[in-house]
């Protein structure tokens, strides 16, 4: 759009002369520019903001990942397979033909089933190999439920010998401890935490050399520092120097690393939630193709 500004008779002035008749033409934006360029803007940010998603974890990554119960999550014998695409599985077991993957009643996020060690019988699995996770700024959790106080035992151990760190149900409740080496939090477990038939998560953070042991998210009073001591990963069964098996049922099992000073809330998040899918990929190849559109 132009308008024209028109100025008589300018006497001149600093040597500069106007004619007596002087045209400026001036251009002013289209009436809908600023509403092309709010779109633009609102389209990056957006962009923007599910890219920060989409790399956010970036800083936590994933180690191993037992999913117990999905579609291609078991191999033989109802063997756990490590769906972080990293080949850690577990290849050995006892009795896994006698356990079942359930469906109903199923809590831990992005879950249509879980493995069930509830019926007659001891079933465990070991032989996954984590020996080579960092003995630092690492982390591990599960889902766990069982309908008696009286299954005791670790249900997820990074390793087999004294020193490995577990998660499972002691004498008091959910508990953590480095195996027959020390508690990491309250001895015996957190007092009144088990609910019989309620899901919940446990996990372990080790970072900057302190291990804190969380129950749904939230850090229990007590810190251990010894070194851990990784191997062949055990599910549902301890060593055989304990011979205890955990009895109930288990989902979602992750081992992650991450950078140091990264927020425990942050790497609990990375333990209960699934990584982001391809649907966010999608998304932003929605939006850049909108943009390409607008413009």
């Amino acid at each position: 759009m132009k308008k024209t500004v028109k100025f008589r008779n300018l006497p001149p002035f600093s040597g500069i002369s106007f004619r007596k008749t002087k045209t400026f033409k001036t251009r002013f934006p289209e009436p809908d520019t600023n509403n092309k360029m709010k779109s633009k803007t609102i389209i990056l940010l957006t962009a923007a903001s599910l890219a920060a998603v989409a790399s956010s974890p970036a800083a936590v990554t994933l180690y191993a990942e037992y999913l117990l119960g999905e579609s291609g999550s078991l191999g033989a014998l109802n063997r756990p397979l490590d769906s972080s695409g990293n080949s850690r599985n577990f290849t050995d077991e006892i009795n896994g033909a006698n356990t079942s993957v359930l469906t109903t009643g199923v809590e831990a996020p992005g879950s249509t089933a879980y493995l069930s060690t509830a019926g007659t019988g001891d079933e465990g699995w070991f032989g996954a190999d984590l020996s080579l996770l960092a003995t630092d700024n690492f982390a591990f959790g599960i889902y766990l439920r069982s309908n008696t106080s009286d299954t005791r035992g670790n249900a997820f151990l990074l390793g087999g010998a004294d020193g490995a760190f577990g998660v499972g149900l002691s004498n008091n409740g959910w508990s953590a401890g480095s195996f027959d080496v020390a508690w990491i939090g309250p001895s015996q477990g957190v007092n009144n935490s088990f609910v019989a038939n309620t899901w919940t998560h446990l996990a372990v953070i080790r970072s900057g050399g302190t291990s804190t042991f969380y129950i749904d998210g939230a850090a229990q009073t007590g810190t251990f520092t010894g070194v851990p001591v990784h191997g062949s990963g055990r599910l549902s069964v301890e060593p055989a120097s304990s011979g205890r098996f955990f009895d109930g049922d288990m989902d979602s099992a992750r081992v992650v690393t991450f950078t140091a000073g990264e927020s425990a809330s942050n790497v609990i998040n990375a333990l209960q939630v699934p990584e982001p899918t391809s649907a966010l990929l999608v998304g932003l190849g929605g939006l850049g193709l909108l943009l390409r559109r607008r413009r």
